[in-house]
């Protein structure tokens, strides 16, 4: 049954006034010019007296007005625009820009951006004029020439950054070394790595760095620890079914370091498909810690990398460059990974 719209249906209930700057000015007591200069931050060649802007202020935020950010743009020469280019493919990018646009926003900025295609590099900047912009999953140094080009402010997240503007990345390494030294300490000495292209696509070719960090991180780590390298880790384009014949149960692996969480769960499906439970037969621990870890059958031991961070470090590393009188130095931050244990890595079994 479809409810029909009670303001549509009522002929007594009218949709909410739009507030008018002429009804400002007629609260205030001046002239629409007037009220328009006070609100829209005109300094050049007009003079008021305190308390008439002190009048026109006020009246604006008893009626709620919200001025055109386009007319307060060209009085500053500033569009207070800030565009959001690349690719929120996944959660921990999603997470991340959802948070860097709630402190851009408390800083008075208005967040765009174009159609996020995944294989276009989607790192140009939009066709209107912006002061800044949020670049998302920077896999090539190409990728943000314009930005550089333009001496636009930018911050990086998730992603390279040219000396121009400043990048907000995670520790890779440190996160592998944690889930591996969790699986060690519980028994584990035969591994496997999983990532494929199947099921993670690679824009344009190019695999994220954080392929081949927790990848060289896991090798050097079972190298230092005395154990064999792990399986999988060049076998990027296999079929998950392939993998699991291949680089697990044929390899003898007792515990596999999936990706993310997503690449995790289809390999817990392919697993029982072929009568190997988790944990009991093979462990497994992923990374991301965003949806479907918890929801996973079992839920995932995993890396969470601090999304939410990274966002609000990158929206408050904008806002300094937007604000600053003078050039500011490339800023490198890398934060640490953390591990959350749950239900998907156990002893290995005998």
């Amino acid at each position: 049954m479809i409810e029909s719209n009670p303001a549509a249906s009522d002929p007594a209930r009218k949709p909410p006034e739009r507030v008018t700057l002429a009804r400002v000015a007629e609260m205030a007591g001046v002239a629409e010019s007037t009220a328009s200069r006070v609100i829209n931050g005109y300094t050049e060649n007009f003079r008021v007296r305190p308390e008439v802007r002190a009048r026109v202020l006020d009246a604006a935020k008893k009626l709620n007005y919200r001025p055109n950010p386009m007319v307060r743009s060209i009085s500053a020469k500033k569009t207070n625009l800030v565009a959001v280019v690349g690719w929120a493919s996944d959660g921990v990018n999603r997470s991340a820009l959802s948070e860097a646009v709630r402190v851009l926003r408390g800083g008075g900025k208005h967040v765009c951006t174009t159609f996020l295609d995944s294989d276009y590099s989607g790192h140009e900047l939009p066709s209107w004029r912006v002061d800044g912009a949020i670049a998302l999953q920077v896999r090539d140094p190409a990728d943000v020439v314009e930005l550089e080009q333009q001496a636009l402010p930018y911050v990086s997240i998730n992603g390279h950054a040219g000396a121009g503007g400043d990048a907000v990345t995670f520790d890779e390494g440190q996160g592998t070394r944690l889930a591996l030294e969790h699986l060690a300490g519980l028994g584990h000495k035969k591994f496997a790595y999983c990532f494929l292209d199947q099921l993670r696509p690679s824009p344009r070719g190019i695999r994220h760095a954080a392929v081949v960090q927790r990848q060289s991180a896991l090798v050097e780590g079972l190298s230092g620890m005395g154990l064999g390298a792990p399986c999988g880790v060049d076998q990027f384009g296999l079929d998950m079914e392939s993998f699991c014949r291949e680089c697990v149960i044929g390899a003898g692996a007792t515990a596999v370091i999936a990706f993310d969480d997503v690449v995790a769960s289809y390999l817990i499906q392919a697993l029982n498909k072929m009568g190997k439970g988790v944990p009991a037969d093979v462990s497994v621990v992923s990374f991301n810690d965003e949806l479907p870890s918890k929801m996973a059958s079992p839920p995932l031991t995993t890396v969470a990398l601090p999304a939410a961070e990274a966002g609000r470090l990158a929206g408050e590393m904008l806002l300094e460059r937007l604000s600053s009188d003078g050039p500011i130095e490339h800023r490198d931050v890398v934060l640490d990974e953390s591990l959350v244990v749950r239900e998907s890595a156990g002893e290995p079994r005998g």
